[in-house]
């Protein structure tokens, strides 16, 4: 998200918009999102189908195991690609932030930091009702939406005049190791709280 930040903030540090270009990244990071939650649910129903509680729970925690191995080795399974920088300027700032929401909302087409994202579809394809993965993966487009909605603020009353994108950098170090330590404890715990056989 560092690139989309960018435009969204004067040299003079005045919010540009602020609420309405928010709400439409927001509501097509939702959009996109819930996309993505359709077709996991569809997946996901297939494979509650297949195998039970117990045994989904196992397979989500061991691969969520092997995910902490790949992340604590910077090896995150990811596309390289981050959101389309030229939008903005070849398509007007609503149709950016719309297009912008929508792709970083699909989750998958984009760079990841960790595997917490990865973890997050597992567990709504083993767990959650097809009906409902939708609702659930459109949370994740919600803090998309609630992220931008923070830096642009913290940006705002800053009284720094350094890119917002130069914070986003510093802080995603931070976020990195915090979502790496949480797919650890998660996938440990989904292991031995629903996977183990006394459960």
């Amino acid at each position: 998200m560092v690139g989309v930040i960018g435009p969204r903030v004067r040299g003079t540090r005045q919010v540009r918009g602020s609420v309405g270009t928010v709400a439409v990244f927001t509501v097509c990071a939702m959009a996109g999102a819930a996309l993505t939650g359709s077709v996991v649910g569809l997946l996901g129903a297939a494979v509650q189908a297949f195998a039970g509680r117990q045994t989904l729970a196992a397979a989500v925690g061991a691969v969520g195991c092997v995910l902490l191995l790949a992340d604590l080795r910077m090896r995150t399974p990811t596309l390289r690609r981050q959101t389309c920088s030229t939008w903005y300027r070849e398509r007007g700032e609503r149709t950016a932030w719309a297009l912008w929401g929508f792709d970083l909302g699909l989750g998958f087409s984009t760079i990841r930091l960790s595997s917490l994202y990865w973890l997050m579809v597992l567990f709504v394809a083993a767990f959650v009702s097809p009906l409902l993965a939708p609702v659930v993966l459109a949370f994740y487009g919600l803090g998309l939406g609630l992220a931008l909605l923070g830096a642009v603020v913290a940006q705002s009353r800053s009284a720094s005049s350094a890119s917002p994108g130069l914070g986003l950098l510093r802080a995603a170090g931070s976020v990195r190791v915090a979502s790496v330590a949480f797919v650890g404890v998660l996938s440990i715990a989904i292991v031995f709280t629903i996977g183990a056989p006394w459960s």
